[in-house]
């Protein structure tokens, strides 16, 4: 990120922020008259900009953190091995979860099965909450017992 702010009055940066923001959101405002599908409600529109307007926050933060950001599409079709490391399991282990229904795969390209990524990540959340009930439980278990862990 470039930083020419130290050559610019306080002034002009708020000016040159606010003339970024609404080019921003002249571009945010043309790909939703383009995209977003006839007859969408007002409400639906404002809450989708709500939305949006968190996740720019969040992007805003990150980036000023000196941290790295990706934006990732939730539906993308992901191959085994990398749902595999996504959970970081074995790849035959996700193939066994994908077999009992845990994970739901989607349809098979040629031979080879693909993963919806969002179903991997709502996976992954629902293991991790049960890891961390458990972990919970146990540490209660321990104080009770005063087994002092």
């Amino acid at each position: 990120m470039r930083s020419n702010t130290a050559t610019l009055s306080r002034q002009d940066y708020d000016l040159a922020l606010r003339g970024a923001c609404e080019k921003s959101a002249r571009s945010v405002l043309s790909v939703l008259r383009r995209e977003a599908p006839a007859g969408t409600s007002p409400e639906v529109l404002m809450d989708f900009t709500a939305s949006l307007t968190g996740v720019i926050e969040r992007t805003t933060e990150l980036l000023l953190a000196g941290k790295q950001v990706r934006v990732i599409e939730d539906d993308e079709a992901i191959t085994t091995q990398e749902a595999a490391d996504l959970l970081n399991v074995s790849r035959p282990h996700l193939v066994k979860l994908l077999d009992r229904g845990e994970i739901p795969p989607l349809p098979r390209v040629g031979r080879h099965r693909r993963v919806a990524r969002a179903s991997v990540l709502k996976y992954k959340r629902a293991r991790d909450a049960q890891r961390e009930a458990a972990l919970k439980e146990l540490a209660e278990l321990s104080q009770r017992h005063g087994l002092g862990y």
